[in-house]
């Protein structure tokens, strides 16, 4: 069996293409609304959070683990390393391509941003979930808040004491028009982001800033050392072929 950490569209693709092959698979999943997204014929699903030795039981009985979280998601990712470790499983990271924009600001992390913002004027536009919001209530008399429309999420950007008026509750990959409209709707001069790849709708929300004319500020991921790391789900298939072949 392959166990695919999961949670983000690249591992649901992974997971349907590997189905459709005869592979049998179970998708992980943190969240309710991920396990929804992640319902695909002919796998299984297996929801809630897991730490390194929960993961390490599960994998015990795997011949493979694809971990194709989010590229924000730090500690899903050392945990399944160190549980792969311990289980004696292949682990394979599926990362997103890095995508570079010139014209915009990168912050190593959020406490940074939030000072750089903080000697700015002007709105700021979110779209970094709801996980880290809370930081942000300092500028929550300018910011906009555009979250998945989930009760949680909801729940975070009240309880950062965002103005109801500025939250929207959402789910993209949103068109350029869509998020135009959206930055003129509530005048933003700032975008806030994640170098979260093409697979979030990134360079499109970025790009659309920019032709505004408004200030762009990304923060990069993690650094996180990867045993194995591959791009692309042809490439997946294909370590998966030589190291089940080479367990046989």
């Amino acid at each position: 069996m392959i166990w695919i950490i999961g949670g983000t569209s690249d591992a649901n693709n992974i997971a349907s293409e590997l189905a459709q092959k005869g592979f049998s698979i179970s998708i992980s999943t943190a969240t309710t609304y991920g396990s929804q997204l992640a319902s695909i014929n002919n796998v299984s699903v297996v929801q809630g959070k897991m730490d390194a030795a929960q993961m390490a039981k599960k994998f015990a009985t795997c011949e493979l683990v694809i971990d194709a979280s989010h590229p924000f998601a730090a500690d899903v990712s050392k945990n399944a390393i160190t549980a792969c470790q311990t289980a004696k499983v292949e682990y394979i990271r599926f990362e997103r391509e890095i995508q570079h924009f010139a014209y915009a600001n990168y912050y190593q992390s959020y406490s940074d941003m939030i000072v750089a913002l903080s000697k700015l004027e002007g709105n700021i536009f979110l779209t970094i979930g709801s996980n880290n919001i809370h930081l942000f209530t300092p500028l929550k008399d300018r910011v906009v808040a555009r979250v998945l429309p989930v009760i949680d999420s909801l729940q975070k950007c009240i309880d950062a004491e965002i103005p109801t008026h500025h939250i929207i509750a959402s789910k993209g990959i949103f068109k350029a028009t869509t998020n135009k409209a959206m930055y003129q709707e509530y005048e933003a001069k700032h975008l806030v982001t994640k170098d979260s790849g093409e697979a979030g709708g990134t360079s499109s929300k970025i790009e659309v800033a920019h032709q505004l004319g408004m200030q762009v500020h990304i923060l990069q991921r993690p650094n996180i050392n990867y045993p194995l790391v591959k791009n692309t789900i042809e490439d997946i298939i294909l370590t998966i072929d030589k190291t089940l072949s080479a367990n046989k």
